[in-house]
This record gives C-alpha cells, sequence and structure tokens, in this order.
C-alpha cells in the first residue's frame, strides 16, 4: 500500500452509546356523526354482499366460507395500528394495499355480526372506537385487479384474441384453503378454454401463483373470482447480442503475476460464457439450470468479460491482461423466459451456489417499465434471497426503444415508457444504469449523458433508481441504420473469443459487479453490506449539486443514480481523506450515537467552506410484498450533530437537500461542506422506524462517515490516528452477529 493510500478506520464499541427508545402512541380522536357515517358503512356491506352474490359462480372461495372485500382508512390512519379493531370485528388483513388500505376476509358469520355491529353504532354511537376510524368498505372484484399493462391491453382497439396472465392468489390463506382453492381455479381455466402453463408455483411469501393462457374474453370471469388477489401479463426475460466488426483476441494471455484463485468470484445469471482458451482459468464453473435447454453464450460472455476485466480494450498496448474478477456461468436463459420459469432458475443458481459466491449479476430485464406503487414478482423474490442468504445482486436498470422514434434525449427522458424494468425495482439489489463514454456523430447522448437506451427512475413509490452508473457504448442512427461505434468504453468479448462494440445497461451491470467484488475482496470477513455502504458512499457523481434545486437533484439521480463507482476510494483512505466505517443492527426501541472525531488541523483552517463531511447508512430491513406500498419493514434515519464551542454540547446540522434521506429507503445519504466549526467529538445519531414487525427484530446496517479536508493538503489521517480510538479497518475482524 503507498503511503497515500490509508486504511479505513473501524469504529470500535465503545465510540457508540446504545440508547433505549420508548415507543409513543398517542391516541387519535375523530370528530364525526355516527348516524350518518354508520349510514354510509352499513349501505357499503350491503353492497359488498350483494356484488359477492351476483358473482358467486365464478368464486373459487366458494367452499371456503371467505368474503373478500376492501377496507379503507381516513387520511392519516394506518391499517399497521389497527390490528385491534380487525381481530375485533372478525377481519383478517391479507394483503395491504397502502398504508390506509387493506383486502380482508371474514367467515359468512364474522361478516353478518360486522353488519349488525354496524348497525347499532349507527343507531346509537356503539362502537365508536372502531368504526370511527373505518372510512369506508368496498368489494374487491372487477379491473382493478389488473396491472395497469394488462389494462391497457385489455381496453385497446385491437385486443389480443388470448391473454398469458399471472394469477396470484389472495395472499396468506391457510394451506388447506390454498388447496380446494387451486382446484376450483384450475377447473375454470379449463372451462374457459384456457390453458394452464407449468406448474402453479410458490412465492417467497408462500403465495400461489398460476401462469395460464386465457381467451381475453374470460378475463372478467378471473376478475370477478374472490380468490385472485392480482393479474399481471407474464413478462418474458431474454437477451439480445449484436455482432459488429471484431478484433481478434487470440494472442492475449492472463498477467502470471496474478494469483487466479485468490480473485473474487461474481456469479453471471445469463446465457452462458464462453472465454477463449487463454482465459478460461477464470471460470470456475459452468452451472446449467434444471430443465434448461442452455443458452448460446454470446450475451453472457460479453456480460462476463465486463465482470472480469471492466474495460479489456484499455489493457491492449501488450497481449498481457489483468484480471480483477473470476466467473461462476450460471446458464439461466435459452431464449424467452416467462416469469415463473426465470425465478425458479434464479433461485436454483442462488441456492446451489450461495455458501461460497456472493455476488450476482443479472443483466436481463422485462420489456415494460414498473407500475411502482406494487413491487414486481421478481424484484420480490431477489430481495426474499438476498434476506435469506446474504448474497448481493447486480443488476441493469432495463433497455428501451424509444432511440427509435425519438429526436430528442429530453423527449425520451419524458417518456413514462422510459422508466425501469423489472427486476430493477428491487429494493435490496444494487441496480445500475448507462452513461455515455464518448461523442459520437448521430447520437442522441454526448458524452456524460444518460444513454440513449438506458432506462431511469424513478422505483418503486418513487425512490430514486438506477443505483449506480456505469459508462457504456451508445447507438447512433444513419437513416434506417442503427448502430454501436467503437469506442474505448464499448469493447467487449464476445463469444468467438473477439472484441467487439456493443451497448446495452446489461455491459453495465457487469461493470459495477466487478468493482463490488474488488470492494469486497478488501474487506474483513467480506461483509456484504459494508461494502455495498462503501460503493454508494464514494461514487462520483456527474453533475454540480451548487445551486441545484431539490427537483433537479432527484431527476439527477433518476437519470444517474448516485453517480460512477470508485474503487480506489472505496478501499482506501488517504491523508486529506479520513473514512470512518461500523456495522451494527437496530431495532425499533433502541437508537445509537456514533462518535467521530473532527481534527484540530482541520478545524484551525481558515475560509470558505474548507471541510466536507459525508454520511452513507445502509440497512437490510425485512420486506413483504403484500404489504403493497409499505413494502419495506423498516428504515434507519442517520442525522449530524457538530461540536460546540463549549466542547459538551452537541448542535443539529441543517442538511441542505431532502434527497437521499427519504423514509423508508434502505439508503439515507447526505453531505455537507463546512466552513467554520469546532473540532472535538461530532456524533452520527442512528434510528430505526418500524413498520409491521415485532420490535424487538433487530435490522443490520452499515455506516460508513467522512472527514475531508477540500483543499487536499492536510494530514487529518495522522491526527485522528495519533487518538489510539480507532483501529485500521484491515486489522480487525468484523463481528460475525453483524
Amino acid at each position: 500500500m503507498s503511503k497515500d493510500k490509508k486504511s479505513h478506520l473501524w469504529i470500535p464499541d465503545e465510540e457508540v452509546q446504545r440508547l433505549n427508545k420508548a415507543l409513543r402512541a398517542i391516541p387519535p380522536q375523530r370528530n364525526v356523526s355516527y348516524a350518518e357515517h354508520g349510514s354510509k358503512l352499513s349501505h357499503s356491506l350491503k353492497e359488498i354482499k350483494h356484488t359477492l352474490d351476483s358473482v358467486a359462480t365464478d368464486n373459487s372461495l366458494g367452499d371456503s366460507d371467505l368474503l373478500v372485500f376492501n377496507i379503507e382508512l381516513p387520511d392519516g390512519e394506518k391499517i399497521q395500528d389497527k390490528q385491534t379493531l380487525f381481530d375485533s370485528n372478525g377481519m383478517k388483513v391479507r394483503a395491504v394495499k397502502n398504508v390506509r388500505s387493506a383486502i380482508v376476509t371474514s367467515t359468512s358469520t364474522q361478516f353478518q355480526t360486522l353488519r349488525n355491529r354496524v348497525d347499532a353504532y349507527t343507531r346509537n354511537g356503539t362502537g365508536k372506537t372502531y368504526f370511527d376510524f373505518i372510512e369506508d368498505f368496498k368489494p374487491y372484484i372487477g379491473s382493478e385487479k389488473n396491472s395497469r399493462e394488462l389494462q391497457k391491453l385489455a381496453t385497446s382497439a385491437q385486443i389480443p384474441v388470448i391473454l398469458d396472465i399471472q394469477l396470484m392468489l389472495i395472499p396468506n390463506l391457510e394451506d388447506h384453503v390454498y388447496q380446494t382453492t387451486m382446484t376450483q381455479l384450475l377447473e375454470k381455466i379449463n372451462a374457459t378454454k384456457g390453458e394452464l402453463q407449468e406448474s402453479p408455483y410458490y412465492l417467497s411469501d408462500r403465495t400461489p401463483v398460476v401462469r395460464a393462457i386465457i381467451p381475453s374474453t374470460a378475463l372478467s370471469r378471473f376478475e370477478n373470482d374472490s380468490a385472485i388477489y392480482r393479474i399481471e401479463k407474464t413478462d418474458f426475460f431474454n437477451v439480445d447480442a449484436t455482432q459488429n466488426t471484431a478484433i481478434d483476441l487470440e494472442s492475449i494471455e492472463i498477467d502470471p503475476s496474478v494469483n487466479v484463485d485468490e480473485l473474487p468470484i461474481v456469479a453471471v445469471l445469463d446465457s452462458g460464457v464462453s472465454f477463449p482458451q487463454s482465459l478460461s482459468a477464470l471460470i470456475t464453473q459452468n452451472w446449467i439450470a434444471p430443465n434448461s435447454g442452455a443458452g448460446d453464450g454470446d450475451h453472457g460472455t460479453k456480460v462476463a468479460s465486463r465482470v472480469a476485466f471492466k474495460y479489456l480494450n484499455q489493457q491492449l498496448q501488450s497481449n498481457i491482461v489483468t484480471p480483477r474478477a473470476r466467473i461462476l456461468d450460471c446458464n439461466i436463459l435459452d431464449g424467452s423466459v416467462p416469469v415463473n420459469i426465470f425465478i425458479q432458475r434464479i433461485q436454483a443458481a442462488v441456492n446451489a451456489h450461495s455458501d461460497i459466491v456472493k455476488i450476482y449479476n443479472l443483466s436481463a430485464n422485462a420489456t415494460s417499465p414498473i407500475e411502482g406503487d406494487e413491487m414486481s414478482i421478481v424484484g420480490y423474490e431477489l430481495d426474499a434471497l438476498q434476506l435469506r442468504t446474504g448474497v448481493q445482486f447486480i443488476v441493469s436498470a432495463g433497455n428501451h426503444t424509444l432511440w427509435k422514434t425519438e429526436f430528442r434525449l429530453e423527449d425520451i427522458i419524458d417518456d413514462d415508457d422510459s422508466r425501469i424494468s423489472a427486476p430493477a425495482d428491487s429494493m435490496l439489489s444494487i441496480v445500475v444504469g448507462s452513461i455515455v463514454g464518448a461523442d459520437h456523430e448521430n447520437s442522441l447522448s454526448e458524452r456524460n449523458q444518460i444513454a440513449p437506451y438506458s432506462r431511469r427512475g424513478p422505483g418503486f413509490k418513487g425512490f430514486s433508481k438506477p443505483d449506480l452508473s456505469a459508462y457504456s457504448g451508445t447507438i447512433v442512427l444513419d437513416g434506417q441504420d442503427a448502430s454501436v461505434p467503437n469506442d474505448p468504453l464499448s469493447m467487449l468479448i464476445s463469444k468467438d473469443g473477439k472484441l467487439i462494440a456493443d451497448a446495452g445497461t446489461s455491459f453495465s451491470a457487469p461493470i459495477v459487479a466487478g468493482d463490488y467484488a474488488e470492494i469486497l475482496n478488501s474487506i474483513p470477513d467480506r461483509d456484504t453490506l459494508l461494502s455495498k455502504a462503501l460503493l454508494y458512499h464514494n461514487a462520483a457523481v456527474l453533475w454540480d449539486e451548487d445551486g441545484m434545486e431539490e427537483d433537479e437533484l432527484t431527476l439527477a439521480h433518476n437519470l444517474y443514480g448516485r453517480g460512477l463507482s470508485n474503487v480506489e476510494e472505496s478501499r482506501f483512505s488517504s491523508p486529506s481523506k479520513v473514512t470512518f466505517v461500523r456495522t451494527g443492527s437496530l431495532n425499533r426501541v433502541t437508537k445509537e450515537r456514533v462518535s467521530i472525531y473532527m481534527p484540530q488541523i482541520l478545524a484551525a483552517q481558515v475560509g470558505r467552506n474548507v471541510a466536507k463531511v459525508s454520511v452513507t447508512c445502509v440497512s437490510r430491513p425485512l420486506v413483504d410484498r403484500t404489504k403493497g406500498t409499505e413494502y419495506l419493514g423498516a428504515y434507519i434515519r442517520a442525522s449530524l450533530k457538530k461540536s460546540h464551542s463549549d466542547g459538551v454540547t452537541l448542535m443539529p446540522v441543517q442538511q441542505d437537500y431532502r434527497e437521499g434521506r427519504q423514509k423508508w429507503d434502505i439508503c439515507h445519504q447526505f453531505s455537507k461542506t463546512f466552513s467554520k466549526f469546532n473540532s472535538g467529538d461530532w456524533q452520527i445519531w442512528l434510528e430505526l422506524f418500524g413498520r409491521w414487525d415485532d420490535k424487538n427484530d433487530d435490522v443490520p446496517y452499515a455506516l460508513v462517515v467522512t472527514i475531508e479536508d477540500v483543499s487536499g493538503t492536510l494530514d487529518v489521517y495522522s491526527e485522528i490516528e495519533a487518538l489510539n480510538r480507532y483501529r485500521a479497518l484491515n486489522t480487525i475482524r468484523i463481528r460475525l452477529d453483524n
């Protein structure tokens, strides 16, 4: 390690105060006329019963004696706070649509009791503590169950004769109910001249999903089935690869000084990998998904070359090349793969290799953009796998073809069809978009702009996506012909062992996957969450934040994420830039105050904007797809406190932007530049806020804090190091319980 490369500093337990947090509930009050409000609720319950009776022949839940309906709370109320209301009135929450709307079930007897209680409330106000806080009841049938894409198809001028759909059953039912319901549902598919596609499959939360091809005229019969929670058009996942002018790589060799066996491993979930013989030592295994015909290796080889070499042609001054990672070839794409099979193959790959390989690159997306208020099936499954196994997915943001019809990049960005596509809505994955790395005539994007094909955010529930970006090729149009021009950032290895140009977010994601592998390989115990926090923390922005408004910064993040990954700064501090790191866990009844030291040599500086403090806290909360927009179970809020001149008091630091510090995101990140301040102990206050889980459930986090001399001339590292309060990261073992 050179003298300018310093180890990051570990924040030990002695520098952390762990405090108890009291949970306070303020009893709400609502001023409503019980007679008027009760009459409304009574009419709604009557309407639910009438509606369900009218479609009883299509009810696959008929033998279970369960009535399914929607309950809505008033503005300001939350489903998560009303468990007593549901329990006391015979309702079970099966799925949450949003913060104040849920799908519930009652038995016939319980439903009649509910109607009787509402009648009593209407007469004399009995049960005000419950019924004052119900806005309305509604039936849950009809086209509202359909995804937006399916709604567009079903209402288009030319409705397809047949529909390939995913029928998701009501979540959280009992197993015996699912068994009888499934039998009736499959009978209805046959009765409507539909065809079951493969066996029904189960999501990680036990929710059954049935893929079927049905006549479009039969769609309403499934919309009106109480057993069905959601209907989606079946997504297909495939990869395309182009062939351009090629450069032969026959003579290249791996640098003999590199110990290949010590390189980190990245699993490439793709169409297969076929490196030239001279590079074959970089492939640890060729694994083919069960029941797969195996892909042709074209797209997968290109992706893998980016993981292993980043931008290979930058090394071709000689025939000796230096790899940075090895490849586990997971061949899961053998053409156009429907979402149910796609999920099963991803699960099989991770289950087979997660004990050894922690990084999984997935460069395949659905063709349509996400809806945003409902987590995609495959996005949720990636999150569930990451929680269960501790692996990290790096996912492409997806590509669109708007560049074929639009004439300006601004028009593409404004088009809703340019939004990210599944599984790029996954909250725990690292999602990567593309930036053009060189100027080319007839390209809609200039250098350092979002690529003309790269999908943009926002992601699920308006959160910023992508998370990061990487340089890749562009597309140029010459009349009706489109091509990818050769430049230093567009070249990849083809399955024929040649260097060719290609473009797509498929080839940006593996750049970050390889960067992440380099960082992970330098972290004690290869902690995946801390590596992710360092990756996000040190991303290089492509815009000047000075003078930007909040909405401008939001747009920048939805185009480029946090910016470009920076491996060196993620791995090392420097004399003028000191990074503190820590991992831990929090629950709803604890909070932490983490001390960092602001050195005297920096505080003594005179001038404007002399020091910068940056904070990143990444957490790994539980997720629940049945909670709708309330998908994430918790978030951790980070705030900065600076020292007062009295040396004792701490003062809050006002943040310039809300962006990067949103509630219910997995990453809270901000920075602040200071002109005048006091040396001594500053603190990062960490506090967890939870939704659904037990107050004692621990949520792991990784914290990264950097103190920087903006001039780059002061040795602030040595002053902090001399305190002997913080140990070099490369000399410690991270606690396994974190």
